[in-house]
């Protein structure tokens, strides 16, 4: 995922950081400051900008507190308790309405500032406990116009049992009157409202960042807003390829994709090759847009390849370029690329923005999986093992390992790396694979066990279709399965893999309370997954709510294409007057939906008929024939349209195939053919055999 950038620079991709004590005496390099320079007192001004950030400002205040000399928190309208524990910690709060302004309202923050150094964080990271020393000997350095750097630990979730990724950026800097904030987002100090920002100085501080957490996203919910803003940014200075980085990770962030390939393909062609801190990230990212979302490898490799030139050791981008290659199936080729990233690590201090889990055990993941995809599963289970002995506990590569494991027919280790990732993760994913490992080795009752530990930490989703299949290996085993299927209600009301099941049971247990109490959950519930869809377009059908019916099937269409969903479209249209929509869906019913096929294509044939397109109708049936030929009512329809187009012994023909196929009810067809031909000893004898 795209990371927060705040990096201004223009450097080398191949700089080292400076050492520490330089002959200027300063720490870390800084520069001496020239004579005369009038220093405020030494000392460290924590300046921060919050709203309604009460779930992490104490954890972030608390790591700080012993090493800076004041807390300055500009508070842009918090309703919750961000300012009493603002307060609680001697902070200076001050009280500004919010204008879609960062830089404004860092700018705020900083201007009441009593000490030489400023630094800067958000409510959500906190001071690595390491970092104390560094920060002690920079607030006690003389301050002109450099900065300092300090490495950003983004935690993510996105994969369980990962790490950080991190990037560089500046949170420490001079408190001197000519250095202020600038832009609207992504803000960043520079000296004289300087577009390139200032100069810095790598410094053994890091803190750790929490708001990439799934469910901090999800609360906080910013990316439209943010979105509005760098937008606006970008339209103020069009000519800064920073504003449209922003705006394209942003965009990325709200799977705005091909805004976010506008985007960042505009702050290509603005910078025109040089190097600044973001480039080779939004190169990488722009490289992820074009393959990962957008489907098309070779740009993505032909970015990949144009960030490596200017940045040659730059692990995301030697990565993206390893899965451009596994697209196009270049996979000696995409190894190479992927061992280039594990070796990038090397260089991992230099980059200002990095993910770390590349060349941690990512890089060895898609190794494992390229080899799988060639079908060595021996090879995959060794690179899959190789990304464990770095990282553990990482779920990916945990369940990847026991599939191989499993495909291997290498069942006690299979099970152990199975088992493990269960115990370890009680995810969605790993609940499942192990419950499927344990029912394909015919172990119904350790499944039932597992499910029981499990069901109540999955998502809704997953404990519904666990509790599901628990029911089911109850049935099997001559227990009692209701109870399975009523906790799956209680977590999935809306899903029709569990009422289904229940609904069927209320009804013959004539437990009608029950029943009504069932579907008016459902009723309340929104459909989520494409069975769900199905139930709900066939209700509507059976209330004659044809609209409903016809909204509900293209709704869960656009989620999948799915066969009952198309015939039930189909059946919604016509009762509303669209023949050819509804021609249109059943085009989409093929033969290998067998349980709906026969109906499509007599429907179908219907549909023409009714319309007087015999031929059309007839090449409908000849569909249904080739795969199913002795399908009575096929063979009976069949037999009409040859009736109407005149060709009474081929209409015989077809009419007595059908008394073959089925002696009643294609007796009664066939009767009824020599009726109206006026047969009528035909007639009495072919129903005289039908009745007996």
């Amino acid at each position: 995922m795209p990371l927060r950038v705040n990096v201004k620079r223009q450097a080398k991709a191949s700089a080292s950081p400076p050492a520490p004590a330089e002959a200027s005496g300063q720490p870390f390099g800084l520069a001496a400051v020239p004579a005369g320079r009038v220093q405020l007192p030494p000392g460290m001004s924590l300046c921060m900008i919050v709203k309604n950030e009460e779930r992490f400002l104490a954890q972030c205040l608390s790591s700080v507190a012993d090493v800076v000399d004041e807390i300055i928190v500009c508070d842009t309208g918090s309703t919750d308790r961000t300012v009493e524990i603002a307060e609680s910690f001697g902070a200076t709060v001050i009280h500004r309405e919010w204008r879609n302004d960062f830089a404004w309202a860092r700018n705020q923050s900083i201007e009441g500032a009593r000490f030489r150094w400023i630094m800067f964080l958000d409510a959500d990271e906190e001071l690595t406990p390491a970092s104390k020393p560094a920060l002690l000997q920079v607030k006690h350095a003389e301050a002109y116009h450099e900065a300092i750097w300090v490495r950003c630990f983004n935690e993510s979730d996105d994969y369980r049992g990962t790490g950080a990724m991190s990037h560089a950026l500046i949170r420490i800097f001079p408190n001197c009157p000519e250095i202020r904030f600038r832009g609207l987002i992504h803000e960043f100090p520079s000296v004289n409202n300087s577009a390139d920002g200032l100069q810095g100085r790598m410094a053994p501080i890091s803190i750790i960042h929490h708001g990439y957490l799934k469910d901090v996203v999800a609360q906080r919910n910013k990316g439209a807003r943010n979105l509005e803003i760098v937008r606006a940014a970008a339209e103020r200075e069009p000519d800064d390829p920073f504003h449209w980085f922003n705006l394209g990770s942003t965009a990325f962030l709200v799977d705005d994709f091909e805004q976010a390939r506008d985007a960042l393909e505009k702050m290509r062609e603005i910078n025109a090759g040089r190097m600044r801190g973001f480039i080779p990230n939004g190169l990488s990212l722009l490289s992820e847009v074009y393959g990962d979302k957008l489907g098309d490898a070779k740009k993505s490799e032909e970015i990949a390849r144009e960030c490596l030139a200017i940045a040659p050791h730059y692990a995301n981008a030697h990565f993206q370029l390893g899965k451009a290659l596994v697209s196009q199936r270049r996979y000696e080729e995409a190894r190479e690329a992927y061992l280039a990233a594990i070796e990038d690590g090397k260089y991992a201090h230099l980059q200002f923005v990095l993910d770390d889990q590349v060349y941690i055990w990512k890089a060895y993941s898609e190794i494992g999986a390229s080899y799988v995809a060639q079908g060595d599963e021996k090879s995959g289970s060794e690179w899959f093992q190789k990304g464990l002995d770095n990282a553990p506990n990482v779920e990916p590569l945990m369940v990847n390992l026991a599939r191989c494991l499993d495909r291997q027919q290498r069942f006690d280790e299979a099970e152990g790396v199975f088992r493990r990732a269960f115990e370890t993760h009680h995810s969605d994913m790993t609940a499942i694979d192990y419950v499927n490992f344990l029912l394909r080795h015919r172990r119904g009752m350790d499944a039932l066990a597992a499910i029981e530990t499990v069901h109540r930490d999955l998502s809704d989703e997953g404990a519904a279709a666990l509790l599901s299949a628990a029911a089911q290996i109850a049935e099997k085993h001559g227990m009692p399965s209701l109870r399975y299927y009523e906790l799956a209600a209680e977590r999935s009301p809306g899903s029709a893999e569990v009422v289904n099941p229940l609904e069927t049971f209320y009804r013959a247990n004539n437990r009608m309370a029950d029943l009504e109490r069932l579907l008016a959950r459902e009723r309340e519930t929104e459909p989520k997954l494409p069975p769900d869809f199905v139930r709900r377009s066939y209700q509507a059908i059976q209330e004659k709510d044809w609209e409903r019916a016809r909204q509900f099937a293209e709704a869960g269409l656009r989620l999948q294409e799915e066969p009952h969903l198309r015939y039930n479209a189909a059946v919604a249209a016509h009762q509303l007057g669209d023949i050819e929509g509804a021609l249109a869906h059943l085009d989409h019913v093929h033969t290998e939906a067998e349980d709906v096929f026969a109906n499509a294509q007599l429907f179908r044939a219907t549909l023409h008929r009714d319309a007087s397109r015999v031929d059309d109708a007839m090449l409908a049936i000849g569909h249904l024939l080739a795969e199913m030929p002795n399908d009575v009512q096929a063979l009976v329809m069949r037999g009409e349209l040859f009736e109407a187009r005149g060709d009474v012994q081929a209409a015989e023909e077809s009419y007595m195939r059908a008394a073959e196929a089925d002696r009643q009810r294609g007796s009664v067809a066939l009767a009824g053919f020599y009726l109206r031909q006026q047969r009528f000893a035909d007639a009495a004898r072919v129903a005289d055999v039908a009745l007996h």
